[in-house]
């Protein structure tokens, strides 16, 4: 299979520079909302993340709840106009291209990280800056349709055969690069400071933009020219795009569409989870800033290893059905959070980890699913209405989430795992249906074109079925 490399260079930079800030900004953030916020003697607030012992676990549930907050109001401020701009990015994209808004995405990183090191340069600058660093990302188009144009430019350079296997490839180049990032990262601020950390994250996107001005071309291979910026205001790409999920498709095409974006959009309940790994294990097992980061980089690991098992040898060269993965790899993902929700010890939380090895790579499987239901020209509007979607509920998971942490930190702060078992375990009875109703006979192209007669249509009658 020939592959060449594309986007995967220029993210790997990104990636990896996003990840080595991960960790340290919430360690960053809880250590400035000890001592500037709650006024604590800022010697002790230092060792919270690098010290483990009976005061300075005290003092982090003290802090704990204050800096989830902060971490509350950025996720709902960055998920608001994320969705705004997602609304008329991506079809905007569809129509005079994916590049622009690639490098306009990168420009955003860049000058969000610039301003992150104005933040870890002023001793007394309040935690709420972190609001103010996340406009640049914002009014360059957030990273929810960041994410979407990626994948449609991804879905534009592959055929449907390889689809999945490229999708793979990319997220296992992001992988390798967040496996990295999060490694160096508690090293390098241990051995540098907060400014050095973020100086070497900006050099990593600016790398990755300058690449993407000179070595990204173009995927579209007709696009508009003029009127582009009266067309990102057009009403009618909102509107195409709300209609796209719901056209009349071939065969179960549309039933499959919808159970696939339901699943996916349920699963962004669960969403508000991923911010609480980083304070639960240091509340529960009193893990320090570096032992998360080991945790995470042998997460990555795992799931590079399961990435290209499920999705080269099971899927590429054993031919086995996503859907048949996907559904496999959610019952894996329940039993490992229950086994985390019990944890009492370190090699506990590794167990999960291990459990959850089958559902490697299912994002990619998914995104394949909708790319392969759908004509090439709808995956960037299909994908948007998912990332509003999700920018929708990512707000609602992150304040039910939030709430629920705050409530059960002093009797088990480990309990929100149970509850993303629950909404995953529904997933997995959406992909059910899916498996169902890709088990029931196709149509014949002498029923669908009886049924298009029946319409009175029959001079539309591609349009109408695939369209």
């Amino acid at each position: 299979m020939g592959y060449k490399l594309t986007l995967e260079v220029p993210v790997f930079f990104s990636v990896f520079g996003f990840m080595l800030t991960v960790s340290v900004s919430n360690n960053l953030l809880i250590y400035r909302t000890c001592y500037v916020l709650l006024h604590h003697n800022r010697t002790e607030c230092a060792m919270l993340g690098f010290v483990s012992n009976n005061e300075t676990q005290h003092l982090e549930e003290l802090v704990e709840p204050t800096a989830t907050y902060i971490t509350l109001v950025k996720t709902i401020v960055e998920s608001i106009f994320g969705s705004v701009l997602c609304l008329f990015i991506a079809p905007w994209s569809d129509r005079f291209g994916r590049k622009p808004v690639l490098v306009l995405g990168f420009v955003g990183g860049v000058i969000s990280l610039l301003l992150h090191i104005v933040f870890a340069a002023i001793d007394n600058l309040t935690p709420w800056f972190l609001l103010v660093v996340t406009i640049p990302v914002l009014l360059t188009g957030g990273g929810a349709s960041f994410a979407t144009i990626m994948t449609a430019y991804i879905a534009d350079i592959t055929s449907k055969e390889i689809r999945a296997m490229r999708m793979g490839l990319f997220d296992i180049a992001m992988g390798l690069a967040v496996l990295l990032g999060n490694t160096a990262s508690s090293y390098l601020l241990i051995a540098t400071n907060y400014v050095i950390v973020y100086c070497v994250a900006t050099a990593c996107h600016v790398v990755g933009l300058v690449y993407t001005i000179f070595f990204i071309p173009e995927s579209l291979r007709q696009r508009e020219t003029t009127n582009q910026i009266s067309g990102f205001f057009s009403l009618s790409n909102f509107v195409q795009m709300a209609k796209t999920p719901f056209k009349r498709r071939q065969d179960s095409n549309r039933a499959l569409l919808l159970l696939i974006m339901s699943a996916m959009l349920f699963g962004c309940l669960t969403m508000g989870s991923a911010n609480l790994n980083f304070y639960f294990l240091r509340e529960k097992l009193h893990w320090t800033l570096t032992q998360f980061t080991w945790f995470v980089t042998v997460n990555n690991l795992l799931g590079i290893a399961g990435s290209i098992i499920i999705l080269y040898l099971l899927h590429t060269m054993l031919k086995i059905k996503e859907s048949i993965l996907i559904f496999v790899g959610i019952i894996f993902s329940v039993a490992s959070l229950i086994t985390i929700g019990f944890a009492k010890n370190d090699w506990q939380i590794y167990l999960g980890s291990i459990i959850n090895l089958p559902s490697a790579g299912q994002s990619a499987l998914m995104r394949a699913m909708i790319s392969k239901l759908v004509l090439e020209e709808e995956v960037a509007k299909v994908l948007s209405a998912f990332g509003i979607g999700s920018n929708i509920l990512g707000p609602i998971s992150s304040i039910g989430y939030t709430a629920l942490y705050n409530a059960t930190i002093q009797s088990d702060a480990g309990f929100f795992n149970f509850v993303t078992a629950a909404m995953q375990f529904c997933s997995a009875v959406i992909f059910l249906f899916v498996l169902l109703v890709q088990s029931r006979p196709a149509h014949s192209e002498e029923t669908l074109e009886q049924d298009a007669d029946s319409c009175g249509e029959p001079e539309n009658l591609n349009a109408n079925l695939v369209d």
